[in-house]
């Protein structure tokens, strides 16, 4: 835990944990939120564009901390990881709204949430790693989850393909924000996140933009305080608490997308989807939980010679 969350702990009389899963709530909240409102926006917008205005418009959020700090805030030893941290941000959230906007909200942010799943498969694939029996079967389990909610045999949307994309790439974001947050406080992260982010979506935003009229402007500006708002929190859910407690109360988003689909644009996913969903989130949430057993049967390293 970071020195600035355990001063806030400290302020507050609460544990770390507990701060970091209030912290969590309200940015499930506010980023499933924003993919919303990214979804009225790509009725009349290009995808790149409203992907480039969700970071510029956060991004002039945050210029008045930098006013009243001082551009020495911004002074960081480890540019290369904000820079990585971004980029693997900037393509999932592009990747996640091409999703949300060819999918049922719902069946679009179920298949983001199989981060757990993809983060086994590398691990054995790229880092060597032995897969356990349990682990296995779970991730078996969460695949047929996930052939549930893509319903292979009407034909695989090419959407369904990129928001499993989105996932990916999540999980990279997600590790390098957890690694920085060691070191670096939530207002720096989230400030490159931001300008990385809009430098990244600016060159194919470029290629095909379109000038926001009239209501446009009202939600871009609605889209850039949601989203910054959201990281922020996210940011300091992850730097206040463990991650094996943080990470599944990500799936809140679910609930909170199908009811945004339902009431906002009557969107009701059917059987399959609801069953897929149930499915993948059991599977995931298995993993997680099965993984955070297991570090504590690990035995502390010892400080003897």
């Amino acid at each position: 835990m970071s020195n600035e969350s355990e001063n806030a702990a400290r302020r507050t009389g609460i544990s770390s944990n507990v701060l970091g899963v209030l912290w969590m709530l309200v940015a499930v909240s506010l980023l499933t939120g924003m993919f919303g409102i990214a979804k009225v926006l790509m009725q009349t917008l290009p995808i790149a564009e409203v992907g480039m205005f969700r970071f510029f418009t956060s991004l002039m959020f945050m210029l008045p901390w930098v006013a009243i700090n001082g551009i020495g805030v911004l002074k960081t030893e480890r540019p290369f990881a904000h820079f990585w941290r971004a980029f693997f941000g900037a393509t999932s959230l592009l990747a996640g709204i091409y999703a949300v906007h060819h999918m049922l909200l719902a069946d679009a942010t179920v298949l983001t949430f199989t981060i757990p799943l993809w983060s086994i498969i590398m691990a054995a694939l790229f880092l060597g790693e032995r897969i356990r029996f349990r682990r296995a079967l779970a991730t078996i389990i969460g695949f047929c989850g996930i052939l549930m909610v893509v319903q292979p045999q009407t034909g695989i949307e090419p959407a369904a393909l990129v928001a499993l994309l989105a996932a990916i790439l999540a999980t990279c974001a997600l590790t390098t924000m957890k690694n920085l947050t060691k070191t670096e406080p939530s207002n720096r992260i989230v400030f490159y996140f931001l300008f990385w982010g809009f430098i990244i979506l600016a060159i194919p935003a470029a290629l095909d933009f379109r000038m926001p009229a009239g209501e446009e402007w009202l939600w871009l500006l609605a889209l850039g305080f949601v989203g910054s708002t959201g990281q922020y929190c996210l940011t300091r859910a992850y730097a206040a608490g463990e991650m094996t407690i943080i990470a599944p109360l990500d799936y809140m988003r679910i609930i909170i997308a199908v009811g945004i689909g339902f009431v906002f644009f009557g969107e009701v996913p059917d059987a399959w989807a609801i069953s897929g969903g149930a499915v993948v989130l059991a599977s995931c949430g298995y993993i997680v939980r099965r993984e955070a057993m297991l570090r504590k049967q690990v035995p502390p390293e010892s400080n003897s010679p």
